[in-house]
């Protein structure tokens, strides 16, 4: 066995994921990291007042997959975490998703308990519809509860956060969050949401823990590969040495490839630390601000999860929106693909010569120009992590110099 069988470009969840599957079948891997901390996006810290907080938003796992709460707790005890979400509209904390408490909110109780049996009525057997199912409803009163909710909050903060008109943006964005047809509130309906017990960065050092694992941090991946088109490989240059091994890359292809076809939009985010009074702020985990000029939410980290601190401040994060541009000096990740039919044209163009190079596996959020769930990235990266797997047990393979 070599001293490094393979490499990845990235320690975040993607990256971890795989390089514990190659690790725990016997091969040796490397990480090449350009923050200065692993865990990329899931990264998370203690303050000065001892509460944990997520640098880079929220985040929790919810999944309809049990064995991936179970590849969890193979590194580290969880604990239940449902999200407590609401949107605030002309001044009322409405919960998110809507459900029949909202409606009791809007409406007066005889016109309010009439909607709620109209919609038991029209969709019987269902525990969540769409909100498009209920704006083009023939029944007036189910579409103008649909329009209520489309006009204040759907197509408010799905523009501000996309930073285009919502027609312009894939249905599938705005159509993640379910309507409830009953008192249900639970942002995600997923049967388990559960965080790290420890927080997300222990997770991420528990992963890393094998030795068969090594990681760099604040290394520029890009400035050690180097494409060989003649060749369908990527080489990395490693101590004056050319290896050419399998690569999995979690970066974004069209800077990996220089832009040759143009470049990727992504939306960022800038985030505004504030310590404030409990009693100042909602006592919900996240609150939506459709109506805010330029923040889309902001995120209690006293409740994401409970966090039992003998004090009566809470740290909040609020969050803006901004076009991702790598040159400022905020709003500088890319977060978040923008997704369409030019957008995807584009990146099928990256994906084909990506796939011209017999060494290299793109995987995750940036290399598959796709929002993924943790879960979803979980899964995804096990499955590429296999496919390295069955190439490195073909050692003698052609195109490859160990």
């Amino acid at each position: 066995m070599k001293e490094t069988d393979c490499l990845i470009v990235g320690c975040g969840l993607s990256g971890m994921v795989a390089a514990r599957t190659l690790a725990e079948h016997g091969y040796k891997v490397h990480i090449l990291e350009r923050r200065g901390h692993i865990g990329g996006n899931i990264y998370d810290y203690r303050d000065e007042n001892g509460f944990l907080l997520q640098k880079y938003g929220p985040h929790t796992f919810f999944t309809e997959h049990k064995e991936v709460k179970e590849y969890i707790e193979r590194f580290t005890p969880v604990k239940e975490c449902c999200l407590e979400y609401v949107t605030v509209i002309d001044g009322k904390a409405y919960p998110m998703p809507f459900n029949f408490k909202a409606i009791d909110m809007l409406y007066e109780p005889e016109r309010a308990a009439a909607l709620k049996e109209r919609l038991m009525a029209a969709f019987p057997g269902q525990e969540t519809v769409a909100v498009a199912a209920l704006v083009g409803h023939e029944d007036e009163l189910i579409s103008e509860y649909g329009r209520f909710m489309y006009e204040n909050e759907y197509r408010l903060y799905t523009a501000k956060q996309w930073g285009r008109p919502i027609e312009t943006i894939s249905p599938d964005v705005f159509g993640r969050v379910p309507v409830y047809l009953s008192y249900k509130w639970e942002y995600e309906p997923h049967p388990y949401q559960f965080v790290p017990e420890a927080g997300f960065t222990d997770l991420a050092r528990r992963m890393l823990d094998h030795p068969n694992i090594t990681c760099e941090l604040e290394q520029d991946a890009l400035a050690q590969l180097e494409l060989s088109p003649a060749e369908n490989a990527v080489f990395w240059h490693r101590g004056g040495v050319q290896i050419c091994c399998p690569i999995l890359y979690t970066g974004a292809l069209d800077e990996l490839f220089a832009y040759e076809y143009g470049r990727l939009p992504y939306r960022s985010l800038e985030f505004i630390w504030k310590t404030l009074p409990k009693s100042r702020v909602r006592d919900v985990s996240i609150s939506a601000w459709p109506q805010a000029e330029v923040v889309t939410r902001v995120t209690n980290y006293a409740n994401l999860p409970k966090q039992q601190q003998q004090s009566d401040k809470t740290v909040v994060a609020i969050e803006i929106p901004f076009e991702y541009d790598r040159s400022r000096p905020f709003g500088n990740e890319p977060y978040y693909p923008i997704r369409n039919e030019e957008t995807a044209a584009l990146y099928d163009r990256y994906r084909k010569k990506a796939e011209s190079f017999s060494n290299l596996y793109p995987a995750g959020r940036l290399a598959d120009y796709k929002y993924y769930n943790m879960d979803q990235a979980i899964l995804s990266a096990r499955q590429t992590a296999q496919r390295m797997i069955e190439r490195l047990s073909r050692c003698s393979c052609p195109g490859f110099k160990w």
